[in-house]
């Protein structure tokens, strides 16, 4: 697994307390999650918006072949997508 904190801003406790309705509005508009540091363990901060793309992701993937069925679809040029619905 990557880790995904290196270009995540990250602020301390304190900061964050300190400073949180501005932290909570930077999260909301710029859609990027924020690291909060503390010494006994660190908690991210994340929009509701991101939260739910992030859990949908994560079921789709969980559904077997859905993974590799995704994957191809997005090699597939869009010319040779089908134009009509097959329904």
């Amino acid at each position: 697994m990557t880790d995904a904190t290196y270009d995540m801003e990250q602020v301390q406790m304190k900061n964050a307390q300190e400073n949180f309705e501005q932290i909570f509005e930077d999260v909301l508009v710029s859609g990027g999650p924020v690291k909060i540091l503390k010494d006994t363990g660190n908690a991210i901060l994340v929009s509701e918006e991101v939260l739910r793309g992030m859990t949908e992701t994560l079921s789709l993937v969980a559904i077997p072949g859905m993974r590799e069925s995704l994957r191809s679809g997005m090699r597939e040029p869009i010319t040779d997508s089908a134009k009509d619905l097959d329904w």
